[in-house]
């Protein structure tokens, strides 16, 4: 046979994945364990615009038997549309009825856990799906109505790498989640399943207040745990981010 004409093997503990939102296709990478019975899935939302995608936490859940799908929104890192924090929520929808189409799926262990805007996402779509079973939110802004948007300066930088929206655009957005889906309103429909939510105390994009403010609101079960010393990305403190998610997700029986 010729060399050319040779398949490529599956590769192992990845995947491509493609979801449709609204006639459009979600892009992204599923982290598959091997195959020996139905197992949890995770999704592993990432933040405006997404630098930082949490691949760590997705390999680790990997490592632990999880599913652990990361993928893009509409308007985002080939994800095609256009960019809308309130088209977010449909583009969890959409991925997670995606994913629960795949027999090896456990329904009943299905979760997500966001960061920075990813965990406005998941707490959110948590309380608008009741098929997502667990929560976890990352350095989440809690209150839209209190918190203001990003300045100028990094806005301009973030909306290079989104499609059909401007930096007014955003503001304008941002305004409009206050009044529709801002997370500390929603939250305390999440119960009774379990909610946690992580901070780092040296936060400097989203004040450790609105972490506060979401535990607060929200009802039992839940926990805050705040890392002494982290930044906004936890960039000395990964692994014991990594260590609280499997753990907290381990103990909830999502693991």
């Amino acid at each position: 046979m010729n060399e050319l004409t040779l398949k490529f093997p599956p590769l192992g503990g990845v995947e491509g994945f493609i979801a449709e939102s609204e006639g459009y296709q979600l892009l992204g990478t599923l982290y598959t364990p091997p195959k020996d019975g139905k197992k949890p899935a995770a999704l592993v939302l990432h933040g405006l615009p997404g630098f930082e995608k949490n691949y760590d936490i997705a390999m680790a859940l990997r490592d632990r038997g999880c599913f652990a799908l990361i993928f893009h929104y509409r308007g985002c890192w080939g994800s095609k549309g256009r960019y809308s924090f309130l088209g977010i929520p449909d583009d969890v929808r959409a991925a997670l009825t995606a994913l629960l189409r795949r027999q090896d799926v456990d329904p009943e262990r299905v979760w997500v856990v966001g960061h920075s805007m990813g965990g406005f996402a998941a707490l959110a779509s948590s309380a608008l799906d009741q098929r997502i079973k667990a929560t976890i939110s990352i350095a989440a802004p809690g209150d839209f109505k209190t918190m203001p948007p990003p300045d100028e300066t990094r806005l301009t930088g973030v909306v290079k790498f989104l499609s059909g929206v401007t930096v007014k655009g955003v503001v304008r957005q941002w305004r409009a989640l206050g009044e529709k889906y801002n997370p500390v309103d929603l939250v305390d429909e999440i119960s009774p399943r379990p909610i946690l939510v992580i901070q780092g105390e040296q936060d400097a994009v989203v004040p450790a207040v609105q972490a506060q403010e979401i535990y607060r609101h929200a009802k039992q079960p839940k926990e805050l745990y705040m890392i002494k010393g982290a930044d906004h990305v936890f960039t000395k403190n990964r692994r014991e981010l990594v260590e609280k998610v499997c753990g907290w997700a381990e103990q909830k029986g999502m693991l």
